[in-house]
């Protein structure tokens, strides 16, 4: 085994690590990092969404509705319903501000001549701040309403003031401008738009997409609902007026946001048909709504989202996901979600952020041979190599040594792993007295990994055994890549009293081992009694891991994406209903062959074999079994079995409740000792008309008793 650069403790305490990017030192430069921008030089150089957001020691934390703005050349991270903020010089290291007269809720904050104001849904009062690292807010004005749902101000390039605001399956997005002093409005409102679900496929509420359900059993979804529009943001980018909505709600894997355009920051808004601007409702980090566009500091767009949540079990909470944005020459504002949960470089690093974000770092974990030490029912092995992120493998215990395995297939170059942890069976935690989140433990989820090129002689490559952080999503990018097939995870300490769980283990490496295809056979139908919907079928692509789909209204600006696996058939129900639509199919390969469960070597090909001392106890239809009755079910691969612990008797060998296929006295003298005794043909074995071989038996003895093994003999 080729390792290059083992890995060793945590580079250095950080105050937030909601990027999950807890690299163990420093990342040589490879080829994919050569043409990094001047401001980052140093490791890690990617993240992974989906992304955590942690305040210390505390537990992981809800990230709602996320603001970043650029503020005295420092990023700026506000989540809705916290008395605090993060920034961080560089997107990677953040530090957590307690700010008691913060506005709390769900936010808006932007700079207005070198002053930071922040206002909150529902709430009259505006703050200000010319120290955000001090934590000290106060209050300058008040609103002229209490209702204005998700609040957006925004700043103009002249120093004018407006509030957008709209939070309403029924009611519409709306813009006044503020007195810049006051506060108080001077114009408007102003309707910006409704919702179109008829006409814009993405807004459209199915019963199909959703996650778990916000109704508690009260209502079940119908097949197509209203949405929820939310969540205005205002970008302006080259003179042009970019109005940001989220459509539909979080529960739904279609949660995503679109873009209207105009040329005043008052309206009147044009529709963009080449929304969505961010939508996932495949692989394993789904939903992309409600959250915020910014410039980061090469000037680079980024937009980043509040996504679905499951964790313990349960479902309701939300993370943060971030995607590279562009506007194109025409004044298409558009975003690349395509490889959107594969590791992706910061922001600060690359220019073109949407052409050149992606490592090329490939998925080599999916669908992969999985080995565990336990599994309690119901959360099978395979489930921690899905890709599907409400699925998980679950351990019988939390107990320290419980593992999760998997063969890669063929020795590979791992570049990053991501954990996504779970938390079954967890005991209840107690509020803090009665309010607020559970106390945190003095750890979190401990672990080793190591590596190993033939399954026999390991190294570790990370040690967290005594991690004080709350990661769900715990990304690495290792040091140096490492070659290696097997990948192998184990337990130090489970908190809460939880199992071991793992909703999936995902590995990534192999950038130049195979390139991508472009399919060229592709057939797309559009649904004439729903021209949202269009099916999509294409030859597949032998070796293929899986396949981007790309589309939009223009050849040249397929701006659209969806990441598939196991399908070369497609429905993509995020269409415009106006346009006619472009599509084009990739496939992607990590060079890597996927396993394919066989059931006759998981579960046996229904021979069952069982052995027997007559006399022993009753045994039979409707007896129950004898304390000396062994059994086991003949598999695909396995030509030996072991029946132990036989002593002096009479025994029988048979079909399972079937016919006898041995019976015999068995003495000591045939038992006891060393070396074999008595040996026998039990049954021919063939396929159809053809014998292939012969089911055998032999007794080896033993110190204190003997051991009767049934041999398939695939020579005769």
């Amino acid at each position: 085994m080729k390792i290059k650069q083992i890995l060793y403790p945590l580079a250095a305490v950080i105050a937030l690590s909601f990027l999950a990017s807890c690299t163990e030192g420093n990342v040589t430069a490879n080829e994919n990092t050569s043409a990094a921008e001047v401001l980052i030089k140093d490791a890690p150089y990617t993240f992974c969404n989906p992304l955590d957001v942690l305040i210390g020691e505390e537990r992981s934390y809800r990230g709602g509705e996320p603001v970043v703005i650029v503020y005295n050349d420092d990023y700026y991270l506000f989540v809705s319903h916290r008395k605090g903020y993060w920034y961080s010089s560089d997107f990677r290291d953040w530090t957590y501000v307690d700010a008691p007269g913060y506005p709390g809720g769900v936010v808006s904050v932007v700079e207005k001549d070198g002053i930071l104001y922040g206002c909150s849904m529902n709430n009259k009062n505006v703050y200000k701040t010319l120290d955000p690292k001090s934590g000290v807010w106060e209050k300058v004005a008040e609103l002229d309403s209490d209702r204005y749902g998700d609040a957006n101000l925004f700043v103009d390039d002249d120093g004018r003031v407006y509030l957008y605001y709209g939070w309403s399956q029924i009611m519409p997005f709306k813009v006044v401008e503020l007195d810049p002093v006051t506060f108080k409005e001077i114009a408007g409102p102003e309707i910006c738009f409704f919702g179109d679900y008829k006409n814009h496929g993405f807004e459209t509420r199915r019963n199909s997409d959703v996650i778990y359900s916000i109704f508690n059993g009260r209502r079940d979804y119908f097949e197509e609902e209203y949405p929820w529009i939310e969540g205005p943001w205002m970008t302006k980018h080259n003179g042009k007026y970019y109005l940001q909505y989220a459509a539909i709600g979080l529960e739904l894997l279609s949660y995503s946001h679109g873009v209207y355009v105009a040329d005043s920051p008052m309206g009147p808004f044009t529709y963009s048909e080449h929304n969505p601007l961010t939508y996932r409702t495949t692989g394993f980090q789904v939903g992309a709504g409600h959250g915020s566009t910014f410039h980061d500091k090469n000037g680079e767009l980024w937009t980043i989202c509040m996504i679905p949540a499951s964790y313990g079990g349960a479902g309701r909470g939300s993370e943060l996901a971030i995607y590279p944005t562009a506007v194109d020459e025409d004044g298409v504002m558009h975003s690349n979600y395509a490889f959107g949960d594969y590791p992706q470089y910061y922001p600060g690093m690359k220019k073109d952020v949407t052409k050149n974000n992606y490592t090329g770092w490939k998925l080599l974990s999916r669908n992969k041979k999985v080995t565990v030490s336990s599994t309690l029912a119901g959360y099978p092995a395979a489930n921690g190599a899905d890709e599907d992120f409400l699925t998980c493998w679950s351990a019988e215990t939390g107990n320290p040594g419980e593992f999760f395995q998997m063969d890669l297939g063929a020795v590979s170059s791992i570049y990053a792993i991501q954990t996504n942890f779970d938390h079954i069976g967890a005991a209840p935690q107690p509020y803090a007295g009665g309010f607020g989140p559970a106390p945190h433990p003095d750890r979190y989820q401990c672990y080793i990994i190591e590596v190993s090129a033939d399954g026999q002689t390991w190294t570790k490559i990370v040690d967290k055994s005594d991690n004080k952080l709350d990661l769900h999503h715990d990304y690495v990018e290792l040091q140096s890549p490492i070659d290696a097939r097997y990948v192998k995870i184990t337990n130090v300490f489970t908190h809460d009293e939880a199992n071991f769980s793992i909703k999936d283990l995902r590995v990534f490496g192999n950038p130049d081992v195979a390139a991508s295809v472009k399919v060229k056979d592709v057939k797309a139908v559009r649904n004439p009694e729903d021209r949202r919907e269009a099916t999509l079928l294409w030859t597949p692509v032998e070796g293929a891991d899986g396949y981007i789909i790309r589309y939009g209204i223009e050849p040249d600006k397929l701006y659209n994406s969806h990441i598939v696996y196991d399908t070369n058939v497609f429905t993509v129900r995020s269409l415009n209903t106006a346009p006619e639509y472009y599509f084009s199919v990739e496939s992607f390969d990590s060079g890597l062959e996927y396993y394919k469960e066989i059931s006759e070597e998981v579960y046996g090909i229904g021979a069952e074999i069982e052995i027997d001392k007559l006399g022993a106890g009753p045994r039979g239809w409707g007896f129950g079994d004898s304390p000396t009755l062994q059994r086991f079910m003949m598999k695909k691969g396995v030509n030996e079995y072991e029946f132990d612990n036989i002593d002096a008797g009479r025994w029988t060998i048979r079909h399972s409740y079937g016919p006898v296929l041995w019976s015999g006295e068995l003495t000591n003298d045939d038992l006891i000792g060393e070396g074999e005794s008595v040996s026998a043909d039990l049954t021919e074995l063939g396929v159809g008309t053809e014998v292939t071989g012969m089911l055998r038996m032999r007794v080896v003895r033993g110190e204190k008793s003997g051991k009767v093994i049934i041999e398939i003999d695939q020579n005769k």
